[in-house]
């Protein structure tokens, strides 16, 4: 995040020692270094936590389409299963009666040349 050098570390240091003076140094450095940890702490909590959130919003998206991918192959069961109930009613049914003779097709009678093969 920032970048130090070993250094600007070591000025840093000299300069509070000389502000500060040798009995103070000590309680500031350590006050530091638990402001320091605390700062990484919260940052690991936040980042978990964040990850979390991603983990969570990518479960929901899967959830999501796998809600819409059953709705989808339930209508077509449910198509299919239509379907099937059609053919068997179809073909189980008593068969429909032939249709009435109209004069159209009754037979017309031959005469003598078709008779004989002329």
């Amino acid at each position: 995040m920032f970048d130090f050098s070993f250094g600007e570390l070591t000025v840093c240091l000299l300069v509070a020692l000389v502000v500060l003076g040798p009995e103070k140094l000590h309680g500031v450095i350590r006050s530091v270094g638990r402001w320091s940890g605390q700062a990484r702490v919260y940052m690991r909590n936040l980042t978990a936590e964040l990850e979390r959130e991603t983990q969570a919003s990518e479960i929901k998206r899967q959830l999501q389409d796998a809600r819409r991918m059953l709705r989808e192959q339930t209508t077509e069961f449910k198509a299919a299963a239509g379907n099937i109930q059609r053919d068997v009613k179809d073909a189980t049914a008593p068969p429909a009666d032939p249709p009435a003779a109209t004069d159209s097709d009754a037979p017309v009678p031959l005469s003598d040349k078709e008779r004989r093969g002329e």
